[in-house]
């Protein structure tokens, strides 16, 4: 009863799988197959970094040198040396009275001149109405005012006057520098560092690399049901979606678990030098504690008293004014006019004398100043220093000087790959249903391969067959079986091995061209399937052998 279940279940199962999609209407001669779309790879390189990159270092030590250095052990000064004022005599005028001025008097000037007066004026008269006079008096300036100056004279003192006979001057005095002696501190060895190294140190570890995931494909059983009643026997098979499990590999690899490094000490610690710094020397110097000066002596100058006369007010004028003189004179005036006729009557003129007086003015005279020569002494030129140098002087200590200090050279040593090829699915496959497809691909289809007697290695010749014949037919996506065998020649291992390896040659040409390893089985089977008579043990001819040496190709499945 539980057989007949299984076997129940399973042709419900077939004819689900099958009769559901079968091809309809199929016509006589044609092929179809069913077309299970197939999973897709792609390779990809992946690097994994096996050994990790880290530092080398190596110590390269301080250098020194013996230097001779010349140092100061005393320092240069200056002394001071008076030079001497020197002095000279010089004549100088002193003015005992100075100038001043007179007034001088010039006097005024008369002259004598006419002058003609109208004593009766131009009338006419009336012959009817005679004119009306009548007589009038009048002045007449004989001598007009003028002024006269009367001279006020100067007035002078004596006075004494102090005069310089030497003048003020002054006088150095040298100060001697004053000297000393210090101490100096060199630097009379230098040092450098030692340096230790600790090298990188690594851990051992591994990687897994997924070099082909995880898939799964629908696979059939190889042995149908005994008891089932399908004339195909495919029909009854089972149907397994069944998971094929990833493939990976394992990597050794190496961590850096620690890098190069290196720690630098000073040669010479102050700490564990008593405090002290290292390398120190001390030279005695002899130095200027104060330098020489010039002190300033004043020495008077002398002096004379002389008698001078000043004009104390200088001479003025004084104007004294003097009236005119006028003379009164008498003259007849028309005060009517005549009314009628009138008869000219000429005026009456007389002559008088007047006398001219300009007025009295000065005259300034200057009155020369009146000087005295008297010589006295001078300081043409001030006393002054002259610097006398004082010599530098040196001394030669010997120093230890550091050329080149401890230093470390690193290297870098690179990290080291390994490169792994994995496959990545790209595009998931499944069932989908029949096609129509080219008959002749079904079977196997001879690819013109002549091998070389022996040989597995691929002529130009072959690799132009290839790409004419089978290149296109994979670049389309579907998935093939190589097949190579040979004759019965040779034992039957050796002809397996080497159909083995021309497949695989085909095989490897194909991958390097850009195919997928997925769609491609190698399969060598020898001298199995002779395509003729002649087997171990029967004489045939070279052209019947090469018949049986032959490589094929036929197409396993179709892409959607």
């Amino acid at each position: 009863m539980r057989k007949k279940l299984v076997v129940g279940l399973a042709f419900v199962f077939g004819s689900f799988a099958f009769g559901q999609d079968l091809p309809t209407n199929p016509e006589p001669g044609k092929c179809y197959v069913r077309c299970v779309t197939p999973d897709v790879y792609e390779n990809q390189e992946v690097r994994v970094m096996v050994s990790p990159a880290y530092k080398k270092l190596k110590v390269v030590p301080a250098t020194y040198t013996n230097v001779n250095e010349t140092v100061v052990s005393k320092v240069a000064g200056e002394e001071l040396a008076v030079v001497p004022a020197v002095y000279g005599t010089e004549t100088f005028d002193v003015v005992t009275k100075e100038a001043s001025q007179r007034l001088v008097k010039v006097p005024s000037t008369s002259s004598r001149e006419t002058e003609t007066v109208v004593v009766k004026e131009a009338s006419y008269k009336l012959k009817i109405v005679p004119a009306v006079y009548e007589n009038r008096t009048f002045e007449v300036v004989t001598r007009p005012a003028y002024q006269k100056v009367e001279i006020v004279p100067a007035v002078y003192e004596t006075r004494d006057v102090v005069i310089p006979v030497k003048e003020a001057s002054q006088r150095l005095e040298v100060i001697p520098a004053e000297w000393g002696q210090e101490t100096v501190t060199y630097k009379k060895r230098e040092f450098g560092s030692s340096i230790s190294i600790t090298k990188a140190s690594f851990t051992d570890d591994f990687e897994t690399v997924e070099i082909k995931p995880a898939a799964a494909e629908w696979q059939m059983s190889e042995i149908p049901p005994a008891d089932c009643n399908s004339s195909n026997p495919d029909d009854c098979r089972y149907w397994c979606y069944k998971a094929i499990p990833a493939q990976n590999e394992i990597i050794p690899v190496k961590r850096l678990a620690a890098d190069a490094s290196s720690v630098r000490t000073p040669d010479c610690d102050p700490n564990n030098n008593g405090g002290k710094p290292c390398g120190e020397g001390t030279f005695t110097r002899t130095i200027m504690v104060k330098p020489a000066s010039t002190r300033i002596i004043e020495i008077p100058g002398t002096t004379k008293t002389i008698k001078k006369t000043v004009m104390v007010t200088p001479p003025t004028t004084r104007i004294i004014d003097v009236p005119a003189e006028v003379k009164t004179m008498t003259r007849r005036v028309m005060v009517t006019p005549p009314t009628t006729e009138r008869i000219e009557i000429p005026a009456v003129t007389e002559t008088v004398r007047k006398t001219i007086i300009t007025n009295e003015s000065t005259r300034v005279e200057d009155i020369p100043a009146v000087s005295q020569t008297y010589k006295k002494t001078v300081m043409t030129q001030a006393p002054t220093t002259r610097t006398i140098p004082v010599a530098q002087k040196e001394t030669t200590l010997k120093t230890t000087k550091l050329v080149e200090d401890a230093r470390v050279v690193e290297t870098e040593v690179p990290a080291v790959y390994k490169t792994v090829t994995k496959e990545v699915l790209t595009k998931k496959g499944g069932l989908t249903t029949w096609k129509e497809v080219d008959c002749k691909f079904l079977t196997y289809n001879d690819l013109n391969i002549n091998w070389n007697l022996g040989s597995a290695t691929l002529t130009p010749a072959a690799k132009r067959e290839i790409d004419t014949k089978l290149l296109p037919v994979l670049q389309t996506g579907v998935s093939v079986e190589i097949a190579s065998h040979t004759d019965s020649r040779g034992s039957a291992a050796s002809n397996e091995a080497l159909s083995q390896r021309r497949a695989q040659a085909v095989t490897n040409y194909l991958i390097s061209k850009g195919i997928n390893p997925s769609k491609i089985v190698s399969n060598g089977y020898g001298e199995r399937r002779l395509v003729n008579r002649c087997k171990d043990g029967v004489s045939c001819t070279e052209r019947e052998h090469l018949q049986n040496r032959r490589t094929q190709f036929r197409v396993l499945d179709q892409k959607n």
